[in-house]
């Protein structure tokens, strides 16, 4: 079975729950790069929206809305609740946290129960045991560690300790809402541009002096992870 670090499209919070509870097996620990408060937030919203948008679709259109993946988490089997159940989360809002707590990893550490002996209706063929980090780049981003050095130093941690535990290391990017000018999905994450080395500064670009860049010399984030994961869209 494959076992190369993947970095997937980015994924609301309710499609990131949705992916972890079909695709993973025991034992799985989910790192979410925020505070508890500050995701559930973010889930309780990406439900909502959806929620709205379904209405909206059966409103106009009167026909049967698309089945989201915040429909089926609120809609879920009692296998995938019981899935769920077995699945380790922690929150750890810092670049300094998250490594610390990679360094020292250990499946052992864990107080999530293993499930119950596998039936008919728990679907294992092609599943895996994943360690999973929800917003590695966004972790960094607006700190000193924004850069090819600091990225390839945590990528480096977490690699090499999804290897000693024989999980799967898995990133994936929070989804936000499109801004102008930039773009979205993997390819606006691949195409970004960062400095080399950790603590670099902008610096006033343009006619007008209205934009901004790096000083020094800068690299895309593309050429970055390129050396620790592979890229795969969809699901």
């Amino acid at each position: 079975m494959d076992s190369h670090p993947l970095l997937l499209s980015p994924a609301l919070p309710a499609e990131l729950l949705h992916y972890i509870i079909h695709q993973c097996a025991f034992p799985t620990t989910l790192v979410i790069c925020s505070t508890r408060a500050d995701f559930l937030s973010s889930l309780s919203q990406n439900i909502r929206d959806q929620q709205q948008q379904q209405q909206n679709q059966k409103t106009q259109y009167l026909q049967t809305p698309k089945t989201t993946a915040a429909t089926e988490l609120l809609a879920a089997p009692l296998y995938q609740v019981a899935v769920a159940r077995h699945i380790r989360i922690v929150f750890i809002p810092t670049v300094s946290h998250l490594r610390a707590f990679l360094s020292v990893f250990s499946v052992q550490d864990s107080k999530v129960p293993a499930p119950p002996l596998t039936s008919p209706g728990l679907p294992t063929s092609g599943k895996r045991s994943l360690l999973l980090v929800y917003g590695f780049l966004d972790m960094h981003r607006g700190t000193s560690e924004w850069s090819a050095q600091g990225l390839s130093n945590t990528a480096a941690v977490f690699v090499e300790t999804a290897r000693r535990v024989g999980f799967r290391a898995v990133a994936v990017e929070p989804r936000g809402a499109p801004e102008e000018g930039r773009q979205t999905g993997m390819a606006g994450l691949l195409t970004e541009m960062i400095p080399i080395l950790s603590g670099g500064s902008r610096r006033r670009t343009g006619p007008d002096l209205d934009g901004s860049g790096w000083a020094g010399r800068t690299v895309d984030v593309q050429r970055v992870l390129g050396r620790w994961f592979r890229f795969q869209l969809g699901d």
